[in-house]
């Protein structure tokens, strides 16, 4: 006959499930079964001390004293112990976990008194299950968020939100001491249970919603400019076989891989009508026709919204910041911006036609953009415009060159293919004619000199002719160079 399982066993063994589920790491959680005893806990918090003392900032873990002594009577009153790994950071950090651990140790009661006075209550380790709940969820706030690779960026945005997550586990804490010292029931343990979820999904959901709310605010205030449709209109114009020399380019290799030491920027050379770029994770996409109403400090906001619009942490970190002068002063705007990429790990920035606006906003906007390379490790910038002197002073000494009308006739090539052969069965001509008209058809790609732009305005004019005769007499005689076609 199988042997029945311990309820309370059970209930810790899920506590500690749903612990190990919410960590989301392994490797951390199985460092953390690796402490075994309290004397474990006290030597580890001696050489934190130890090493904090060595570089002169001695951060008083003596303040942790009362939790550990609280846990260690924890430990005497179930047989299961909660592993605790105190950790050292920069000061600011340090002291607001040493500060929150002080506080909750204040808060635990003293569990070797408290269980031997209440000990015929047959419902007191259910509170101890409680209990057990508070400290690992208080465990998953401080791990998750100190077990970021950015969080000493972020740390002055979200630990106000982390702090106010650890205050409901607080309050649990002291509900459950009370519960402790009182004639508890079945039902007070279920009840407490399920507020803890109530409050839980409560929290998660006001703070998300205050979050957005405030986000949305800012974002409405600035009113930056986001350029998806002009993404999803180049998108839906690109031609199979265009643009794969690109992809083959030594150059843009080295550029895409973080581990090469070469220039963060690559400046992607070419004549008007030359490039058919799309952007990577935030981009612009400039033009002369909006020239007039386009800056550097308006392109720095679409980029930063863009970058925080589908990530939480960088909201906050927006929210949190000075937004004081960010909705007119282009260094403010710039200086937010490499907070973001600081935090956001891997960032492409795409510009496309830097050379299509205002010298003076470019000039700002170049010298931003350097400026970036130089200190966001972790971004890469690809600029797309024609060579200008005035770019080539910024850009030429810190960018990679990739000359787009050098290398783009394939591309060319197969554009005008594609365009003449849509062309031709649209008008049903004879197998002589039609065979003439692509031997006229053939040479564009040759004449464009690497230009796009030029190839799609030959081949537009062409729609406008009615007869063969007069398509004949255009393609004999193929304008020399764009301005003329």
């Amino acid at each position: 006959m199988a042997v029945p399982s311990d309820p309370i066993q059970t209930a810790f063994q899920s506590v500690i499930q749903d612990f190990k589920n919410k960590l989301k790491d392994d490797m951390l959680y199985e460092d953390i079964l690796k402490t075994t005893s309290i004397d474990e806990v006290y030597d580890a918090a001696d050489r934190v001390q130890e090493e904090q003392a060595k570089n002169g900032h001695l951060r008083h873990l003596a303040k942790i004293a009362p939790y550990l002594e609280r846990l260690s009577e924890y430990s005497s009153a179930i047989d299961t112990f909660v592993q605790a790994k105190p950790t050292s950071n920069m000061k600011k950090s340090f002291d607001a976990i040493v500060n929150t651990t002080a506080e909750i140790g204040d808060l635990l009661p003293e569990f070797t008194t408290v269980t031997n006075l209440f000990s015929q209550n047959t419902h007191l380790k259910d509170v101890l299950v409680l209990f057990f709940q508070d400290i690992l969820d208080f465990y998953i706030v401080a791990l998750k968020f100190f077990k970021q690779p950015k969080w000493r960026s972020l740390f002055e945005a979200l630990w106000p939100q982390q702090k106010e997550r650890i205050q409901l586990v607080i309050t649990r804490i002291q509900r459950h001491t009370l519960l402790m010292r009182s004639e508890v029931r079945l039902e007070h343990v279920r009840e407490e249970h399920e507020a803890r979820l109530r409050a839980l999904e409560h929290f998660v959901k006001s703070e998300k919603a205050n979050r957005l709310q405030e986000y949305h605010i800012i974002e409405a205030g600035i009113s930056p400019i986001f350029y998806d449709d002009r993404l999803n209109w180049i998108n839906g114009r690109i031609y199979e076989g265009t643009g794969k020399w690109l992809t083959k380019d030594t150059a843009l290799a080295k550029w895409l891989d973080f581990s090469e030491k070469s220039n963060k920027v690559l400046w992607l050379q070419g004549i008007p009508g030359a490039a058919r770029n799309t952007g990577r994770v935030i981009f612009a996409f400039l033009s002369h026709a909006r020239s007039g109403t386009t800056s550097a400090l308006s392109i720095l906001h679409s980029l930063i919204f863009q970058l925080s619009n589908e990530n939480s942490d960088l909201q906050a970190s927006l929210i949190q910041s000075s937004r004081e002068n960010l909705r007119n002063d282009v260094a403010t705007a710039a200086s937010l911006l490499r907070m973001l990429l600081d935090c956001a790990g891997l960032v492409f920035i795409v510009i496309d036609g830097v050379d299509e606006i205002d010298e003076v906003e470019r000039a700002i906007l170049l010298r931003q953009i350097v400026d970036i390379s130089s200190n966001c490790p972790e971004a890469r910038i690809m600029v797309s415009c024609r060579v200008e002197a005035d770019i080539v002073r910024v850009l030429g000494l810190a960018s990679d060159i990739v000359r787009v009308d050098s290398h783009n006739a394939g591309s060319i090539q197969a554009f005008v293919t594609r365009r003449s052969r849509a062309w031709l069965a649209k008008r049903n001509l004879p197998p002589a004619e039609k065979s003439d008209l692509e031997g006229l058809l053939s040479p564009i790609a040759a004449t464009a000199q690497g230009m796009f732009l030029y190839a799609k305005v030959i081949l537009s004019s062409l729609e406008y002719l009615s007869d063969v005769e007069s398509t004949r007499e255009e393609l004999r005689a193929l304008p020399e160079n764009l301005d003329d076609a």
